[in-house]
């Protein structure tokens, strides 16, 4: 028989035209190790809940009108790589925070990538007449001080440029040793000189601006009135003694500010956690197989369970509602949605109607931080959902004076008799393995 050498594998599969395609792809391996390998890789996929996760910034937060801030939901730019900028973000004006409750924020700083730009960015917590318009100088102000300075407030500096030039009128960093980058404490003012409170000075050849994020925790302890910050290693506190005299009140906004001057860095933050008036949810969402027969995966038409769960972990939280709802990807049938029930643990039951569901109009009173929500339903998955091996994700969203939190839950498609997927990434493929068919080897010449 004579065959046209038009290529080894072509030849081959010739040789091998009687047998399944399927059938000779297996041959190097057993059929049920490889399957067992598919799906674990699958499983992989497979996404868990997650909890008290702080998600968008944009119902909250506002940058300062006209300045160089820009907010894409929860990726803020304080500055870009250009001189002389200042910018700011303010939380709202009209959900100010108790400073007789607990705060809690968590956040990814970056700096930029270049050590000998310039200035750095802070955290503020303030009560300025100017609300959410509060802002001062660029440059080596920071957006806090000069004649412009922030008022009522207490602020946690991160200082990139040293200004301590004595013949200046702005030597904010007079008395700073060694004369590095520093992060401290400060009450904002419009004196030339500043006091450094909970000083921490970076040693020499470090810097803050290394092309890296890094994780700051702020945390406002409300029975001794203490701001702390924890960033990079380093930790510092500030006692206040009267919350009447440094903030003007019990009650204030939050944000950051940040400025360039001569030299520039690009500054952005991302916020992560946040715990505000001593409110802290915690969102569980779990999706369930409901006939039970393919562990935790769901086959098209095939109905589901999801199970909602929504705590608050904190114990000196104020009464307060929250606003609940769910998203779905396009694999869920969202008009099939049923058997709604929502569940307080003190026994009260409450009446929840799809639309209600699907629109976030669920209403959660609080009524005490102690309480416990379960809201469970039913779904049913598109006849057409494909391809197996997905994972269909379902998200439910808490929101509480425009904070949102965001819990995601993911079941895998199962289609019944359609195989896993090969693909070349497989490692019984990538070792070139030979395989055998009908006595010859794969590669054999012919």
């Amino acid at each position: 028989m004579m065959i046209k050498k038009i290529g080894v594998a072509t030849a081959t599969l010739v040789m091998c035209a009687s047998l399944p395609v399927q059938t000779y792809v297996m041959a190097a391996e057993n059929s049920q190790s490889y399957i067992t390998k598919a799906e674990n890789k699958l499983k992989g996929l497979q996404t868990t809940s997650n909890n008290k996760v702080f998600s968008d910034l944009t119902d909250y937060f506002s940058v300062v009108p006209g300045k160089s801030s820009t907010i894409d939901k929860n990726v803020v730019t304080l500055t870009t790589n250009k001189a002389n900028q200042v910018g700011g973000l303010w939380s709202d004006a009209n959900n100010k925070v108790e400073l007789t409750k607990n705060f809690h924020l968590e956040a990814e700083l970056y700096m930029g990538d270049n050590s000998n730009g310039a200035d750095g960015m802070a955290f503020v917590m303030q009560n300025d007449p100017r609300g959410s318009n509060a802002i001062a100088a660029s440059g080596g102000a920071l957006g806090l001080y000069t004649n412009s300075y922030i008022k009522n407030a207490l602020a946690i500096e991160f200082d990139t440029y040293i200004n301590d030039d004595t013949a200046s009128a702005a030597a904010w960093d007079k008395g700073i040793n060694p004369r590095n980058e520093h992060m401290a404490i400060t009450v904002p003012s419009a004196d030339s000189v500043i006091q450094h409170n909970a000083l921490n000075v970076l040693p020499n050849g470090t810097y803050f601006e290394d092309g890296q994020k890094h994780p700051l925790i702020i945390d406002w302890d409300a029975r001794t009135k203490t701001l702390s910050y924890s960033y990079i290693g380093y930790t510092g506190s500030y006692q206040v003694d009267d919350l009447q005299a440094t903030f003007g009140g019990n009650e204030v906004q939050f944000g950051f500010v940040g400025s360039t001057g001569e030299k520039s860095n690009l500054q952005e933050l991302t916020i992560t956690q946040l715990q505000v008036n001593g409110i802290s949810p915690e969102i569980n969402l779990e999706i369930d197989d409901k006939k039970g027969n393919n562990n935790g995966k769901a086959e098209p038409s095939e109905t589901v369970s999801v199970q909602n769960t929504i705590s608050n972990t904190t114990t000196d939280a104020t009464d307060f509602t929250m606003q609940y709802g769910v998203d779905m990807d396009a694999f869920f049938d969202a008009n099939t949605v049923s058997n709604i029930e929502l569940k307080r643990n003190d026994g009260q039951t409450y009446t929840v109607t799809k639309e209600q569901l699907l629109s976030h109009q669920v209403a959660l009173p609080f009524a005490d931080p102690s309480n416990t929500f379960t809201l469970t339903y039913d779904v049913q998955v598109k006849s057409d959902a494909a391809p197996k091996g997905t994972a269909m994700k379902i998200s439910g969203t808490g929101k509480i004076n425009g904070v949102k939190y965001i819990s995601e839950g993911s079941i895998l498609l199962a289609i019944p008799g359609q195989s896993p997927v090969i693909t070349a990434t497989d490692q019984s493929l990538k070792k070139r393995q030979n395989l055998r068919c009908h006595g010859r080897r794969f590669g054999d010449r012919l």
